[in-house]
């Protein structure tokens, strides 16, 4: 690696915290630092401080370095000392002398070079966003898609070597974004760009409330909980594509994917009235301008014709004996207890109804021109918004209410592994290391529990949890997965 390679790599780094520029190497021939017995490799100007960065090769520890570095401190303390480590080089012996000492360190970490150390300008303290269990369980995955396994285990081994670097959420959470984009290609029939979470995110980090929610980590801990069910009870999938998909083509991998990574999209539209201070800086909108906005979008085309295919589909997963394929119904209706069950949750209270539809009008002008291919997108994209509502307490009372008592896990897998899922966790929310109550899960034919450190959970939480173990168990009747609970949340 050159001089400007180098140079290239460390601008990339430092452009991250800022706007970067590179500096003339003579900038510490000044009289200023005559004194200095040091001229460091690298030198950067982000906003406005100064970067001195030393190339570091080789295992031992640079003490004449280290003592230049001290006395350049001496003479400029706003001078921001650091390490440059070329891909390939020990990086270990340096970390706790660098924090020791506030010195940066440049590293390679998954897939380019980034600033590691929490002193070069991260805010908030670094969090292992991923258990490790969850990581080291699908390092194994044996019976996942060829290509969405490989995804998968390639991501583990990256995010292995984010969490023993100890680096902050942007990198962490770049990863995540990468890995969904990688996934999202892994089959020729799916490719595109979606980029709900993005939307998300924007009403997160805009909201003047700041309230912790971090869509990110959540969905994708979902997202890698579920997978582990998917690969250790993939006869179960299998049983369900037979059975009730008739053998249509039908990849679960692609169904679950983005039925988690659409799962909380809704909550902007939840929130309309916090989401229109976002927008226009001040509050103003009241309850009846946002129903009268929501109402607007119920009634519209695009809302119309998925909800037809929703009841469509839900309609022909509970037929008593199932003799044929689905596929996407022309003369579908709306008026249906499933259709005002969602209605309720879109007007009333909940998520799920609201993520479901921005899910599937996201996709109402993507849908390809060749019959066999649409149908095919169709059949995934449908069976992704019909498993997403339910995760969502108010859909499922309100399903109650209107008839919908239970669902079969045999005829809805999706929507029950995303209920489970989402009812097992504390998620690692906000910028404090919260403990996780999640500490494994064990799958035994198509039998997963789940285990929980309930003693964490204050004792509000812990009756929250209770109540919402209870209202999932209740809801589904377990005829080929099934899920279990620590006996504390049942009783």
């Amino acid at each position: 690696m050159n001089e400007d390679q180098a140079n290239e790599f460390i601008g990339a780094a430092l452009g991250d915290l800022g706007p970067a520029e590179r500096l003339a190497a003579d900038y510490f021939q000044g009289e200023r630092y005559t004194a200095v017995p040091w001229e460091p490799t690298y030198v950067w100007r982000v906003r406005d401080r100064i970067w001195a960065i030393e190339l570091s090769r080789g295992d031992r520890l640079p003490t004449a370095t280290m003592e230049s570095m001290a006395a350049l401190r001496a003479v400029d303390p706003e001078v921001q000392l650091a390490f440059f480590v070329p891909e390939g080089e020990p990086i270990e012996h340096l970390r706790a002398v660098c924090e020791q000492n506030r010195i940066a360190l440049i590293g390679k970490t998954a897939d380019d070079y980034e600033v590691l150390s929490t002193t070069a300008g991260a805010q908030r303290p670094i969090v292992t966003r991923i258990p490790d269990w969850v990581i080291q369980r699908l390092k194994g995955a044996q019976h996942l898609e060829p290509r969405f396994r490989s995804a998968i285990i390639s991501f583990c081994k990256k995010y292995e070597n984010l969490a023993r670097l100890g680096v902050r959420d942007e990198i962490q959470e770049r990863l995540l974004r990468n890995t969904f984009a990688a996934l999202l290609r892994t089959n020729d029939h799916f490719k595109a760009e979606y980029t709900p979470l993005d939307f998300l995110r924007f009403f997160e980090t805009n909201n003047p409330r700041q309230s912790a929610r971090d869509h990110y980590f959540h969905t994708f801990n979902n997202f890698l909980l579920g997978c582990i069910a998917l690969d250790e009870c993939h006869e179960a999938f299998e049983q369900f594509t037979e059975s009730s998909l008739h053998g249509s083509e039908c990849s679960v991998e692609y169904v679950w994917l983005l039925t988690v990574l659409f799962h909380d999209v809704g909550y902007p539209i939840q929130k309309r009235e916090e989401t229109n201070e976002i927008i226009y800086g001040v509050p103003g909108i009241g309850v009846e301008q946002a129903n009268a906005e929501r109402r607007q979008a119920w009634d519209s085309a695009q809302y119309r014709s998925s909800r037809t295919q929703l009841v469509s589909l839900y309609d022909y997963l509970t037929q008593v004996n199932i003799d044929a394929a689905w596929s996407a119904d022309p003369f579908g209706v709306a008026d249906h207890v499933l259709d005002r069950a969602l209605e309720r949750s879109f007007f009333e209270k909940g998520h799920g109804a609201a993520s479901c539809m921005r899910m599937l009008v996201s996709f109402f002008h993507k849908i390809p021109a060749p019959l066999a291919r649409r149908q095919f997108l169709i059949r995934h994209i449908f069976l992704a918004g019909l498993s997403i509502p339910f995760h969502d307490w108010p859909v499922r009372k309100f399903s109650r209410e209107l008839g919908i008592q239970r669902l079969r896990t045999s005829r809805f897998p999706f929507a029950a592994l995303l209920m489970f899922v989402d009812s097992i966790q504390e998620d690692r929310r906000g910028d404090a290391q919260a403990p996780d109550i999640l500490t494994g899960i064990t799958v035994e034919g198509n039998r997963i529990s789940a285990h929980i450190q309930l003693e964490m959970l204050v004792d509000e939480k812990l009756f929250e949890k209770r109540r919402e173990v209870r209202d999932v168990k209740d809801f589904l009747e377990e005829d080929l997965l099934h899920f279990e609970y620590p006996q504390e949340l049942l009783g």
